[in-house]
């Protein structure tokens, strides 16, 4: 039943952030899976690590999010690994995107309880 309400809730807790920084909703999937597998690894990622993780998204649309991610300084460019990989980290502006994200979940979380007298 929790992942239905998640799925629920999603793209309300969506709405305002995705207007805020100007981000589309799978943007914000995007960045949220980087978020994820950076802090599981604890260091910089390919775009290949990144599509594995995020297994949704196909290569084309991963490299289109993560285009729109950089251009909006969300993600930064890392280095090159092996001489050949491109390496991406989660920016500080990014991790503000995340915790407003987990904000605004709490709330819209908060308010679908209530309003449908769920006990989680």
């Amino acid at each position: 039943m929790l992942l239905n309400i998640n799925y629920q809730i999603w793209y309300k807790v969506c709405k305002t952030i995705k207007y805020k920084y100007k981000l589309s909703t799978n943007c914000l999937m995007v960045l949220n899976g980087v978020y994820v597998y950076s802090r599981y690894i604890d260091n910089n990622f390919t775009r290949l690590q990144l599509l594995k993780f995020v297994s949704y998204y196909d290569n084309k649309r991963i490299g289109k999010y993560l285009t729109v991610l950089i251009s909006h300084k969300f993600i930064i460019e890392a280095g090159i690994k092996l001489g050949r990989f491109q390496m991406y980290s989660i920016s500080p502006l990014g991790i503000e995107v995340i915790t407003d994200l987990n904000n605004s979940y709490q709330d819209q979380m908060y308010i679908f309880c209530n309003k449908y007298n769920i006990e989680l």
